[in-house]
């Protein structure tokens, strides 16, 4: 065999096992699976954050810090208290 025939037969058997690789469906099983554990670990993070953020909450309210749900009733469920006025400004 000639250098040219041996670097196309080269060249077809590589082209093969690729086209064997990517079409196979182990294969884009594996890639769909990495892509699916990639975003289901930001979602993890995420509610983990989350859940950080109702666990300080929780622990405020359980300690009854009286500025945090003053606080919280005004912005959040829009109470005042007894006598106040409510003033709403545009921003």
């Amino acid at each position: 065999m000639t250098v040219l025939k041996k670097a196309k037969f080269l060249l077809i058997a590589l082209a093969v096992m690729a086209a064997v690789l990517l079409f196979n469906g182990s294969f884009l099983s594996l890639t769909h699976n990495i892509l699916e554990l990639k975003k289901l670990n930001a979602h993890s993070a995420a509610l983990d954050e989350e859940y950080k953020k109702l666990a300080e909450e929780y622990q405020k309210i359980q300690e009854g810090d009286t500025s945090y749900l003053q606080r919280t009733a005004r912005v959040k469920y829009n109470m005042v208290k007894p006598g106040e006025i409510e003033f709403r400004t545009a921003k």
